[in-house]
């Protein structure tokens, strides 16, 4: 039986290195899953991941409950997906201005690019227009998909990473799947 995220973390805490290449490896999919859907962008979403784990194996001693290492690690993507998204949005604004300054005129930069999500490795047999329907779900029913069907994980583990009480996660995770229904019966409808 696989050690728990807990014994790994303790065990990274007391020089360990292998304990956290095994967290890495139980968690990198998740987290290139989260950072994809926040940039939309294979190469981006690797260099996003590997910051979250950098961050992670910095700041492990100020995890509080090593049994929730999942959701911590989730918390550090998210955050080093806002950041990402403030800098590229910051950079837009600048390059704008320059834009502007060079015509003489004042611009606004573009609006930034919709969230995208990469399920074809994950979920093979949707096609590309039932995959098309899941950016339109919320962020939780997202991460419950990414965690419970994508990753294969059990409902203990999906809902530690989400970080939910097991009703709460099979309530997530059941309107996730009836928000894809409705979306595809409207698709549907419309065609």
């Amino acid at each position: 039986m696989a050690p728990r995220d807990k014994t790994l973390v303790l065990g990274v805490l007391h020089g360990d290195q292998s304990a956290f290449a095994e967290l890495y490896d139980r968690r990198a999919r998740l987290v290139r899953a989260i950072c994809y859907d926040e940039c939309g962008d294979v190469e981006a979403a690797a260099d996003l991941a590997q910051e979250t784990f950098l961050r992670a194996y910095r700041n492990l001693g100020k995890l509080n409950d090593a049994d929730r290492f999942a959701a911590w690690l989730v918390g550090i993507a998210r955050q080093v997906c806002r950041e990402w998204r403030r800098g590229k949005l910051r950079e837009r604004r600048h390059l704008a201005g320059l834009a502007a300054d060079q015509r003489g005129a004042s611009s606004t930069a573009d609006p930034p690019d919709g969230r995208l999500i990469d399920l074809r490795d994950a979920i093979a047999s949707l096609t590309r227009r039932e995959r098309s329907a899941v950016p339109s779900l919320t962020e939780k029913e997202r991460l419950a998909l990414h965690a419970f069907y994508l990753q294969g994980r059990d409902v203990e583990e999906a809902r530690e990473v989400v970080g939910l009480s097991r009703s709460g996660f099979y309530r997530v995770l059941s309107s996730a799947v009836e928000r894809l229904r409705r979306i595809m019966t409207r698709q549907e409808v419309h065609q």
